[in-house]
């Protein structure tokens, strides 16, 4: 009989999950109850063991609950370990040819990000960017921010609650306000500019991968030396990343030009 109990739980809980990722938008507790033919009483705990795990979160400004940190996560993973990390060399491999830097493929886990794989230019030059596999703070690097800035509010206030600033050069964020501050002016331009953050004299462009319901599910970056470029050089590096980022995202079906631009209800704030 426990088991059984366990497994309807179980079930209950992946439908859910279910619900909530079809649904895309905030849902109270009576809705979601009402949906899965669940007792409120059920429903409230259930939410509340998952929001504990952080697989939901809840917006106490409209009494209704959304996916969480974790699920983004399992998500990632699964993006990273399959069709994101073979689909991404593709669009390396472009985005290295058209600025002859290096480029790199980054996911979030965590607070940290980290480097599925890069891709480095054929001509004789320094070689930058950390090794595949590695990991650093996300508030820190372009691929981190460029991620980051597509968390909603709940999200990213659960993710840094609690956290030690990290800080590699004395430079970057060392708050979740400065951070918030700083993701605006990433998605209000597509793309993140990380000046000698992680390393200095060294600059990173990225842009967000996305999914068609929006979420990044990756970044995809260029890193390069900060004194061998102009500012109207490193422009025409970020048009470039951010086009490049779109047409990958267009291959999981995001309409980008309007994801880019949307604050929409789960931006950050």
């Amino acid at each position: 009989m426990a088991t059984a109990s366990r497994v309807k739980s179980a079930e209950r809980v992946m439908d859910v999950l279910d619900l909530l990722a079809r649904r895309g938008v905030p849902m109270a507790t009576m809705e979601i109850a009402e949906t899965l033919s669940l007792p409120k009483s059920t429903t409230h705990h259930l939410l509340n063991v998952m929001r504990e795990r952080r697989f939901v979160s809840y917006w106490p400004d409209q009494r209704a609950w959304t996916l969480g940190v974790s699920a983004f996560e399992v998500g990632a993973s699964y993006m990273r370990s399959g069709p994101l990390h073979r689909a991404g060399q593709r669009y390396m491999l472009a985005l290295t040819n058209a600025v002859n830097e290096t480029s790199h493929l980054a996911v979030l886990q965590g607070t940290d990000v980290i480097y599925l794989d890069k891709r480095e230019p054929l001509t004789p030059g320094v070689r930058l960017v950390t090794e595949v596999g590695s990991r650093l703070p996300a508030h820190l690097t372009a691929v981190g921010r460029a991620i980051l800035s597509r968390l909603d509010v709940e999200q990213l206030s659960t993710l840094y609650d609690g956290y030690s600033w990290q800080s590699r050069t004395g430079e970057g964020p060392t708050s979740l306000s400065a951070l918030r501050e700083v993701l605006h002016e990433v998605r209000a331009n597509g793309y993140a500019h990380e000046r000698g953050t992680t390393t200095s004299g060294i600059d990173c462009i990225a842009s967000p991968v996305l999914t068609s319901d929006g979420r990044a599910v990756a970044a995809l970056g260029v890193a390069y030396m900060s004194a061998t470029k102009t500012a109207e050089q490193a422009a025409e590096i970020a048009k470039t990343v951010v086009a490049t980022a779109a047409d990958f995202s267009a291959s999981f079906g995001a309409r980008v030009n309007e994801a880019l631009g949307d604050e929409g209800a789960h931006g950050i704030a």
